[in-house]
């Protein structure tokens, strides 16, 4: 077990499908996963960091996003430090809904949480542009 100064837990949270998996995924492993399946319940990962000569543990919690899972979820909201609510950026469905994602954060996370939206799905764009280009260039 490594030994450690601190130790933070974050949770991400919003829709489903909106790359949840893969930023845990590229925070813990530092690599990319372009897809992944969906989470059922939560999955987890930890990386220790070195920050001003200390060791900090950072706990990554992914929750599921489908709504039959909100119950099981929403209890390790709980001694969260941190929120990260993900938003597809190639749906704007989501990001609508993260408003109704903050609302829980706040009702049920510890009321010092930092809580930050970040878009995920942005190697998406490329994807869309080069068939752009692709469409284009054939017509």
């Amino acid at each position: 077990m490594d030994a450690y100064d601190y130790l933070f837990k974050f949770i991400l949270i919003g829709d489903s499908a909106v790359g949840k998996s893969c930023i845990l995924t590229s925070l813990i492993e530092n690599k990319f996963k372009k897809g992944s399946s969906h989470t059922i319940g939560v999955e987890f990962g930890s990386k220790i960091i070195n920050v001003s000569g200390k060791r900090v543990k950072l706990q990554i919690w992914d929750t599921a996003g489908q709504e039959r899972y909100r119950s099981v979820t929403r209890s390790y909201y709980r001694g969260a430090a941190g929120a990260l609510i993900v938003y597809d950026i190639t749906n704007r469905d989501t990001y609508h809904h993260l408003i109704n994602w903050l609302a829980d954060a706040r009702t049920l996370a510890r009321a010092d949480i930092s809580i930050i939206a970040v878009g995920g799905k942005h190697h998406m764009i490329l994807v869309r542009s080069s068939a752009n280009v692709t469409t284009r260039s054939s017509e």
